[in-house]
């Protein structure tokens, strides 16, 4: 199966159709959002139509007021993450609030002071997130998170420096470069793990080009497209 994951579109339309149209063309047979897809009714209806999973984001929990009710109804039960395999899906980051399962239960949170950033960090800003993240992979024996949220196409990896002295020692390393690569699991007493922005569908920061993530689970190579 070949994933493509996208998120943050942010109300632009003609992004949200290149991106799909780009996944279409190289092979993509499940298709994941990972929120923030903005204030324009149409753009949920098409999800809703294409029958595409979507995990909630910031826009989502803020904007359920401007919803219709049938949308607002479906929107509401978005879940904080979406686990298949050894892969987990989320907006900001895998480590949820056990509470904070769906829009709905994170509005409630929020309407009683929970702390935005501390639902939603921007990892590439917040060291403490990143490792909160990856406490959260090695919980559950998972491999990589997807994340969107930031706006920025980065990688995280957790896995054995082969040049250190003391055996299967595991490093942590970020990247912003990285466009290709394969999940490798690693050993089985330091196994790898990944945290994997997919930048912006619709507003991206990190430039001109629409930014999402193709993964496949055959060969477990990533690929984070930039298109036009």
């Amino acid at each position: 199966m070949k994933y493509a994951i996208f998120s943050d579109i942010h109300d632009n339309k003609a992004a949200l159709h290149k991106t799909l149209a780009d996944a279409e063309r190289r092979g993509a047979d499940r298709l994941i959002c990972l929120g923030d897809v903005g204030h324009d009714q149409s753009l949920f209806d098409e999800l809703q139509q294409r029958a595409i999973p979507c995990t909630f984001g910031n826009w989502e929990v803020s904007g359920l007021s401007r919803l219709t009710a049938d949308v607002a109804a479906w929107v509401e039960s978005w879940p904080a993450t979406i686990q298949e395999q050894d892969l987990i899906f989320c907006h900001a980051t895998p480590a949820m609030p056990a509470d904070g399962k769906s829009t709905a239960a994170v509005a409630k949170m929020l309407q009683q002071g929970a702390n935005w950033l501390d639902i939603f960090p921007r990892l590439h800003r917040n060291q403490l997130a990143v490792w909160h993240a990856l406490a959260i992979l090695e919980e559950d024996d998972l491999c990589a998170a997807f994340h969107g949220h930031t706006h920025v196409q980065a990688v995280w990896t957790w896995q054995v420096d082969q040049s250190a002295a003391e055996k299967n020692k595991r490093r942590l390393n970020s990247s912003t470069h990285l466009t290709r690569f394969a999940l490798d699991v690693g050993p089985s007493d330091a196994k790898s793990r990944y945290l994997i922005g997919v930048g912006s569908a619709g507003d991206p920061q990190d430039g001109p080009q629409l930014r999402y993530a193709l993964y496949d689970d055959v060969s477990r190579i990533v690929e984070l497209r930039r298109i036009e």
